[in-house]
């Protein structure tokens, strides 16, 4: 029998084409000939309403669903090629995180961490494999207090999590994805739920990959969120990919920028311009719309939202969605008394 193969030594990607996939009694596909692919130290963004498809394109990525058709490839072979040492090779973040609440924080690294060393094969198996042989420089080895205390839980690693916040379970779910310095990361929504400063911090570590060379996929509702970490997104509507470059690309090609002019008219009333930089810049500003003066103007960025919107007719938002303008980014953590009331 061939030896088993780690994934330290190989260069990670994802290489997909012609990805199809249709659930078993379904008369309908949930993907449509999706081809795209990642490279060493890039982020791709994968944005689309509920149900497009993104969380079955990513259940085919890390192998749970293996009735497609096309090729899925990491690290140049077939993803259902690879055996168990593949999970070894992986980080993953869900949007709800799963954690074990009667295991303290760090109990729960320790058993994540455990998990991936039992998927390496032993070292007297290992042949060329899948990992991290074109990281551009070595990703920084992280004790957990190392990481604890970079994420704010420091004082609570300890603790069991079922005292936790949802900022706190979040920001330990992301620590659990990354803390074994996976070439291969998947994260859903890693930013959801938490408030501005902590947020910042993990697109900082999320970057940080990205430079030691990570390949990373990333499923998100968030057009800002996309437009700081990626590198080419996809914009993924009813299993199809409606178009796929990199944000700056993309509001290139479908946006308007320009500039918004207020200002008041001859007889006093407000006057308000939309007009592009190219109209700007052929008109006398003075005269645009009637103004006898100019009071403010505003630069207009075109944003990733009104380009998905102009590209698939389609709003990220579900139907009938309430848009949420405060959420309770950290409630005050729960003793155990009040956990079990």
């Amino acid at each position: 029998m061939p030896k088993t193969t780690p994934w330290e030594d190989t260069p990670m990607s994802i290489e997909v084409t012609k990805l199809g996939f249709t659930y078993p009694e379904s008369r309908t596909e949930t993907l449509r000939g999706l081809s795209f692919s990642v490279q060493p130290g890039r982020i791709y963004g994968f944005l689309g309403p509920s149900g497009a498809g993104k969380s079955t394109t990513q259940k085919i990525l890390y192998r749970l669903l293996t009735d497609y058709s096309g090729s899925v490839k990491v690290a140049g072979r077939e993803i259902t090629a690879w055996g168990r040492e593949i999970y070894a090779a992986m980080g993953i973040g869900f949007e709800t995180p799963s954690l074990y609440l009667k295991l303290t924080g760090r109990e729960n690294l320790e058993f994540a961490r455990a998990l991936h060393d039992a998927a390496r094969p032993p070292r007297s198996d290992r042949g060329p494999g899948v990992g991290s042989g074109r990281r551009s420089t070595p990703a920084p080895t992280l004790t957990i207090d190392d990481a604890a205390g970079r994420l704010g839980l420091a004082d609570a690693i300890d603790d069991r999590v079922e005292t936790y916040s949802k900022g706190m379970r979040m920001r330990l779910a992301f620590i659990r994805a990354v803390l074994h310095r996976p070439p291969l990361l998947f994260l859903d929504e890693p930013t959801s739920g938490l408030d501005p400063s902590w947020a910042r911090r993990i697109k900082d570590w999320i970057l940080e990959l990205r430079a030691a060379g990570t390949v990373t996929f990333l499923t998100t509702h968030s057009m800002e969120l996309a437009d700081d970490l990626c590198d080419t997104v996809g914009f993924l509507v009813d299993g199809s990919l409606m178009a796929q470059e990199s944000p700056a690309a993309l509001k290139q090609r479908y946006g308007r920028p320009g500039i918004v002019v207020r200002g008041l008219s001859p007889d006093g009333q407000s006057v308000e311009a939309d007009v592009s930089y190219e109209d700007a810049l052929r008109a006398a500003l003075g005269e645009l719309a009637g103004l006898a003066r100019i009071t403010r103007i505003t630069n207009r960025e075109v944003s990733l939202e009104q380009v998905f919107l102009e590209v698939t007719g389609r709003s990220l938002a579900p139907r009938g969605a309430v848009v949420e303008t405060a959420p309770d980014y950290e409630q005050e953590r729960r003793t155990p008394t009040e956990v079990w009331g």
